[in-house]
């Protein structure tokens, strides 16, 4: 660990332990364990939990840690994304209360986030038939226009500072860039099928191993089981917008889909690569935004339908399952 990494762990020991002392739980064992981006403690069988990064993703592993560690009930403290971590809480039988975690130290609690529902302009959805022209998957997530290829990003509609919006081609906002530098800003059908066909020959079943398929693997399984939903018991899925904005297109987010299980029931799909407790979490609230009255369904590669998603799984107020999956490019 590095002189900053210790630095910081220290900061967030006493930080910590200044939030216990207004709430009067500390004693004279205090013991502080780390995990991930999070320290903790367990008093009174109450488990403390101040997150120190990846905020938003921090309430499945703390939970997993609280009960690791057979507390009864679990508080987080935050200082972002506090009231998105709130609402999902409610999702659980486990007790779970957020705070807002203050510089000041006094920790304050907060009221769960309802969701951003952003509609689509209209100058925006009319890309969509030129992206489909030139054979990408049109996607329509928190308010902005995309093409994807497998799961991939291959071209989005942005807007510039004077609001016009426009399609830029290129795997994420660098390499849109640099498309721009090269072809220049009008996006022509011939560019984005070229585009398209690259990276298709590159995220295709079988594969070998290129950067182009170890980005959002999670929505290229997602995109594999809408094309083959029998895989997972149902008739038809098709890709839904999540419950809270994807941050970048490098790093790793579930991804989630809606549509009826053969036998009729409507279900919300979530999708994950990798053994990730905030799949759980995830799912949860996706199924809270897309349809509260569905199944849920949470599909992995069968590697990693593990006992930690199984455990999180059962704290749900209401129930999920895992879904186990074997693809050659999962």
């Amino acid at each position: 660990m590095s002189e900053g990494e210790n630095h910081e762990s220290r900061v967030a020991r006493l930080r910590l332990r200044s939030l216990l002392a207004g709430q009067n739980l500390l004693d004279g064992d205090f013991a502080v364990s780390e995990f991930g981006r999070a320290v903790g403690t367990v008093q009174k069988g109450v488990a403390s939990v101040l997150l120190t990064g990846n905020h938003e993703n921090g309430l499945g592993a703390a939970l997993l840690w609280a009960t690791k560690n057979e507390a009864t009930s679990l508080q987080i403290f935050s200082d972002r994304c506090a009231e998105v971590l709130a609402r999902r809480a409610t999702y659980f039988s486990f007790p779970i209360q957020v705070f807002g975690a203050e510089t000041d130290g006094v920790a304050k609690p907060v009221v769960p986030a309802e969701f951003e529902r952003p509609t689509m302009g209209e100058a925006d959805e009319s890309f969509a038939e030129f992206i489909a022209a030139g054979g990408a998957d049109v996607v329509r997530e928190h308010g902005v226009v995309s093409g994807e290829v497998n799961g991939l990003e291959v071209c989005r509609v942005v807007r510039d500072a004077s609001g016009e919006s426009r399609l830029e081609i290129g795997v994420g906002a660098h390499d849109r860039e640099t498309f721009q530098m090269l072809h220049g800003r009008t996006a022509t059908i011939e560019s984005l099928r070229k585009v398209v066909v690259e990276v298709a020959a590159r995220r295709a079943v079988g594969a070998q191993v290129h950067p182009l398929n170890q980005l959002a693997r999670e929505r290229m399984l997602r995109h594999q089981i809408c094309l083959a939903p029998q895989l997972v018991g149902a008739k038809i899925l098709k890709t839904a917008q999540p419950p809270t904005r994807r941050s970048n297109l490098k790093d790793a987010m579930p991804c989630c889909a809606d549509g009826v299980l053969v036998e009729g029931t409507e279900v919300v799909a979530t999708f994950g690569v990798g053994i990730n407790p905030e799949l759980v979490v995830f799912g949860a609230d996706a199924r809270e935004f897309l349809n509260p009255a569905a199944d849920l369904i949470l599909v992995v590669p069968s590697r990693d339908a593990s006992g930690v998603l199984q455990r999180l799984a059962k704290l749900l107020r209401r129930s999920a399952r895992i879904v186990g999956v074997d693809l050659a490019t999962a």
